[in-house]
């Protein structure tokens, strides 16, 4: 069902391109045609405001393009649609939530971080990224806290010392 959608999105995408295009041609015309006019002073009735008269069919076709682009853009990025359906990155954990395309949005702080984690085997102890990444403690704790508000990764204490675990793909679905 999935790819019927994105086979949809995609021609929505490829018309939206298509019509841009096109009233890209059709304004280049009207604005000839207003320099024209505006040279010309007045042509006929073509006074004033009427003279931007030519614009009104390529300002539309161009609006339409655009949403025609942006919508489906939004559509396939609908929160909850890529996470956990099968279009992991392979990174070096497998069962993480967390695939290429998600390692890419976040900061790069964040990001090596979560890359530490991956090559760590998917747990790591918190002490451990602040000393191999070079981190402050306060910096160390704050970032593994975002990740963990973002819902990639688990806290859990460890003899009074905070493990760091990637969630995997069930943690994920149990949490929505």
């Amino acid at each position: 069902m999935r790819g019927e959608y994105s086979v949809l999105y995609m021609a929505l995408i490829v018309i939206g391109a298509v019509l841009l295009a096109l009233s890209a041609y059709f304004l280049v015309g009207a604005l000839s045609m207003i320099s024209y006019m505006a040279y010309y002073h007045c042509m006929g009735m073509m006074c004033g405001m009427m003279m931007y008269y030519p614009l009104v069919l390529p300002i539309t076709i161009l609006a339409i393009g655009i949403a025609l682009i942006i919508v489906p853009v939004m559509l396939m990025r609908k929160p909850g649609t890529q996470v956990g359906d099968g279009s992991m990155g392979s990174g070096g954990v497998t069962s993480s939530v967390v695939g290429s395309d998600v390692l890419k949005l976040l900061p790069k702080a964040e990001r090596e971080v979560m890359e530490y984690i991956m090559k760590s085997g998917g747990e790591v102890y918190q002490y451990q990224i602040m000393k191999d990444l070079g981190l402050s403690k306060v910096r160390a704790w704050r970032i593994v806290r975002r990740l963990e508000e973002k819902g990639l990764v688990d806290v859990i204490k460890v003899k009074g010392r905070n493990l760091v675990k990637l969630k995997s793909k069930g943690d994920l679905n149990k949490a929505q």
